[in-house]
């Protein structure tokens, strides 16, 4: 009686755990790529309004390391929109933190793996922020793409047309200039786009764009709404695994 109780309350156990944990769903299709969002790179909040924003170094370098004993492959963003591969992870950061010259630039260089970074203007100006002789030095090493992600942080479906086409436009000459070479990817602030939005993205001359789209889908779909999943902070390394590869790891 002991042993049938106890073989239910493991039955229970192990059912409860399996609608709570997603390990057991399939991972994303394998020619779709695990696009991730990022921003800062720190164990200290950068900033307090959203800390979820900002990884630590070690829960990064733990989810990085845990993608390449799976066999994934990281590349750039733009290159996995324009030719999705196999088994494919893209490390994206937004806003263009200076620690993510301090901090990620490092990391990235002992893992062998590469990035992209979507940078406002605003280091030009400000050291919170990337400078443009840290962009110029990300560039170079081949493991960083830099896109664009507006002059100033504008969330663009609230401001006039006038002005998100400046901001985009602005944004992508002054990268352009800091690199010497065209810009090809986008990451709207805050995911704000519309198709007013898309389309001044577009017609400034970037190849793709990152959004806030819902659930990871194959990139030809619209290139210009790639979804990407994000990764808070605080999570254990098989959680963020399982959001990075199943877009949950709670149901």
């Amino acid at each position: 009686m002991i042993w049938w109780l106890a073989s239910l309350a493991a039955v229970a156990a192990t059912a409860w755990l399996m609608c709570r944990c997603t390990w057991w769903w399939p991972r994303w299709p394998p020619d779709v790529p695990s696009f991730l969002m990022l921003h800062s790179v720190s164990d200290d909040v950068v900033d307090p309004s959203c800390p979820n924003n900002t990884i630590r170094p070690d829960e990064l370098e733990g989810l990085v390391s845990l993608l390449k004993s799976k066999g994934y492959v990281f590349r750039k963003f733009s290159d996995a929109v324009a030719e999705p591969g196999l088994r494919t992870a893209v490390l994206t950061f937004d806003d263009g933190y200076a620690d993510n010259y301090d901090v990620l630039f490092p990391l990235l260089k002992r893992q062998g793996v590469c990035a992209t970074c979507f940078a406002t203007s605003r280091g030009e100006t400000d050291g919170r922020f990337l400078s443009p002789a840290q962009i110029r030095e990300m560039d170079a090493s081949g493991l960083v793409e830099f896109g664009g992600h507006t002059a100033g942080h504008v969330v663009l479906d609230r401001v006039q047309p006038e002005v998100a086409r400046r901001e985009v436009s602005s944004n992508k000459e002054w990268l352009e200039k800091v690199l010497g070479k065209p810009v090809r990817s986008f990451a709207y602030p805050c995911g704000g786009e519309n198709e007013n939005i898309v389309r001044i993205v577009r017609e400034a001359g970037y190849e793709c764009a990152a959004a806030m789209v819902k659930k990871m889908r194959p990139p030809g779909l619209d290139p210009y709404r790639i979804h990407r999943q994000i990764i808070p902070r605080g999570m254990k390394t098989w959680q963020a695994y399982l959001l990075a590869t199943r877009g949950k790891w709670k149901i």
